[in-house]
């Protein structure tokens, strides 16, 4: 996946990259994935529903660190999915989803392991914008972890010149402390993913609504959203298949722990930058530095407030003598 992005050779002598996925917006309603539910294959879909009967469905006490319980109707919600994801059509959508998202997955699945939470949470991204930082829905969620507008404060800033939900670093941080703050809320972390995509009052109403205080029983009652009902078993499908690939006869991109996706540099400005005059003046390709700061939604730092551009690690002096010729 080693490639380069467009670098003058005096620059790539400094600097090694992996590639970044495309910065075009995305819609993540219309995406491929998302068709699984609706457009796939009903033989092969048949054929792989067979093939878990045939396994006595298995029971799936653990998927990606949370315990699952093993009622009849949360297994045959988390068999359905890993039936979807089973088909070609799925397993190839989901192998190239992988291993697009590359960069960013293995700094989510860094922030995951440094916080301690579920490693099921590296594929929380997958669900939610199939990892691409650029992804919108049609309800204006946007970012990699599909941030609503009115649901980034504490976390995440957006104004005029800045819209951090697109910033996949710093939105991986905002939305990994929102799944810490449902956790506290709810102890449970069916609960607590559930809470990420239905939100916490909503999900705290449905719980006050229930006489038993689980997930499962507010999905198997309808007392939560059809989208949250199904959000948890997906998520949970995912990753009993990427815990057990070879049993499911599936085949996932592997990562190399060795490379580093978020070692940057940064450089501060105090007024008004534009990112196209900056990588014209450093010989840095444009694109690239784009999508590194892409939450600057004007494609230049804002006038008023001090700005941290963020740059390809090696990079940094040069770019303050550039920004001392130009500011």
């Amino acid at each position: 996946m080693t490639a380069s992005l467009g670098f003058s050779e005096s620059a790539l002598e400094r600097v090694e990259l992996e590639e970044l996925p495309p910065a075009d917006e995305y819609y993540i309603d219309d995406s491929p994935l998302k068709q699984i539910l609706r457009l796939f294959d009903e033989e092969d879909y048949a054929r792989q529903k067979a093939f878990l009967e045939q396994k006595q469905r298995k029971t799936i006490r653990k998927a990606g660190g949370i315990n699952v319980s093993g009622g009849q109707y949360e297994q045959k919600m988390i068999h359905e999915f890993i039936a979807r994801y089973m088909t070609n059509f799925g397993k190839q959508n989901l192998y190239k989803i992988l291993d697009d998202g590359e960069a960013y997955r293995l700094y989510v699945r860094q922030e995951v392991k440094k916080r301690r939470l579920p490693q099921l949470l590296e594929y929380l991204p997958l669900v939610e914008s199939e990892y691409k930082p650029t992804a919108k829905s049609r309800s204006g969620a946007r970012g990699l972890w599909q941030f609503m507008e009115n649901s980034i404060a504490p976390f995440l800033t957006k104004d005029d010149w800045i819209d951090e939900r697109l910033d996949p670093w710093k939105s991986t941080g905002a939305a990994l402390s929102k799944l810490e703050d449902n956790y506290r809320m709810f102890g449970d972390w069916p609960l607590a993913i559930g809470a990420y995509n239905c939100g916490a009052g909503a999900m705290r109403r449905a719980l006050n609504a229930s006489p038993v205080k689980s997930f499962w029983y507010l999905a198997e009652h309808k007392l939560i959203p059809e989208e949250t009902i199904q959000y948890v078993p997906k998520l949970l499908a995912i990753a009993e298949i990427a815990e057990n690939g070879e049993e499911y006869k599936v085949s996932l991109p592997l990562m190399s722990e060795s490379r580093h996706f978020a070692d940057f540099d940064y450089v501060r400005v105090k007024r008004s930058l534009s990112l196209r005059r900056l990588a014209h003046d450093l010989r840095l390709d444009y694109e690239t530095l784009k999508a590194l700061n892409a939450a600057l939604i004007k494609e230049a730092t804002p006038p008023d407030r001090a700005y941290d551009i963020r740059l390809p690690m090696g990079l940094a002096e040069s770019a303050r003598q550039v920004i001392e010729t130009i500011q």
